[in-house]
């Protein structure tokens, strides 16, 4: 029997910050003052210390990207599932996927999964997910799931690696907040699916939509 679908809504209650440290680090402590609402996304429109994988700066001009941390309680997904540090395989490739759908939406067939959770736009980066998850005991209870992607920025530094943006892509010029609302949407979306479809079919669907780049 196929588990019951998860009312899953991501993007809600919404928290807009002009400037921060990190949102993840702003979200993360919401989590451990019991303060955290599930489904909460908060923006920044520049961040001071942005957080990347393995520790790495995120870099980021004001006011031009999306950058953001989701907050989900596990317990939302299924009440009465113990969730353990084993399913956050599924979820992190469910989360690429709901970030790479939505790319896709506005760049086209080209983007990309490079793994472990970076998007890419043919062999450049678009996009970067940094997931950290709080568990107690043996059972996984938050997940604080940070993402930043390149809309608008123009120029980057020389240790940015190989960015890019949407706007450079298309040459067009989106509405941020309008971007968060579709990228809300993709991500519950592409948790709905992980729940219905079971890790393997995830991580099959995953496979298919990552590719190998040299960095």
């Amino acid at each position: 029997m196929l588990p019951a679908t998860p009312n899953i809504t991501l993007g809600e209650p919404f928290i807009e910050l002009a400037a921060i440290d990190s949102t993840n680090i702003y979200a993360m402590d919401l989590v451990h003052k019991g303060l955290a609402l599930s489904g909460s996304c908060i923006r920044a429109h520049f961040q001071t210390q942005g957080k990347g994988q393995h520790g790495r700066n995120w870099e980021s001009s004001a006011g031009l990207n999306l950058l953001c941390s989701y907050i989900l309680e596990l317990k939302q997904l299924n009440p009465v599932k113990i969730w353990a540090p084993s399913d956050q395989i599924g979820f992190s490739a469910a989360i690429a996927l709901g970030v790479r759908s939505f790319f896709e939406g506005f760049a086209g067939a080209n983007t990309k999964i490079k793994k472990p959770n970076d998007i890419y736009w043919g062999d450049r980066k678009a996009g970067g997910i940094l997931i950290e998850n709080l568990v107690r005991g043996q059972a996984w209870t938050w997940s604080v799931v940070g993402i930043g992607i390149n809309i608008h920025q123009m120029a980057f530094s020389h240790e940015a690696g190989n960015p890019i943006s949407l706007k450079q892509i298309t040459g067009k010029n989106f509405d941020l907040n309008l971007l968060q609302i579709e990228l809300s949407k993709q991500l519950s979306n592409a948790l709905i699916d992980w729940i219905k479809m079971g890790e393997a079919a995830t991580l099959e669907k995953f496979e298919a939509q990552s590719v190998i780049i040299k960095s």
